[in-house]
């Protein structure tokens, strides 16, 4: 059984048959136009990043990295994961429409309490996750949601996981 997209959901990227660094200027192009801009808002609050850039990474920042790659255990090395990447057109759709009943909207204390609260947006029906961070940028009063990462939840336990969160959440957006 196949679900329809929502309408603001875009096509996942064609990252097939495609030199690597024509995929990595296709994805930065995606990136630079929907989050890069500055022009990308969760409710009424600017959406941005920690301004790092990823050692070895090319010249990228680090969010860029942790939006299409995930880490290798075996060596250790952030390794493009193209499920991720080709789902990074959907990063700001899913931000703007967070109030979509397809997605679960919601803050939750971390135990790790350097972590603090974190906004998780899932779009549920497609495993998929965004995780930010509410901040105040340095000495001023400015609010800033900060992108931390995107996600598939490719297995159970992921899924299970987030659902605890979901049902120990702290807020839920609707």
């Amino acid at each position: 059984m196949s679900v329809q997209a929502p309408s603001w959901l875009p096509l996942e990227l064609s990252l097939n048959n495609k030199p690597i660094d024509q995929i990595l200027a296709s994805l930065y192009s995606v990136f630079q136009m929907d989050i890069k801009t500055g022009n990308l808002y969760f409710d009424t609050t600017p959406v941005g990043f920690y301004p790092e850039y990823e050692p070895n990474g090319r010249g990228y920042e680090k969010i860029f990295w942790h939006l299409i790659t995930k880490m290798d255990e075996t060596t250790n090395e952030r390794l493009i994961d193209y499920q991720r990447a080709k789902r990074l057109p959907w990063v700001k759709p899913m931000i703007e429409n967070y109030r979509s009943p397809l997605i679960k909207a919601f803050d939750y204390q971390e135990s790790n309490a350097k972590k603090g609260i974190r906004t998780y947006i899932w779009l549920e029906t497609y495993d998929f996750l965004i995780v930010m961070k509410r901040v105040f940028l340095k000495n001023t009063r400015k609010e800033v949601m900060n992108i931390i990462t995107s996600f598939n939840l490719e297995s159970d336990s992921y899924r299970k996981s987030t659902l605890k969160k979901w049902e120990k959440r702290v807020r839920a957006y609707a």
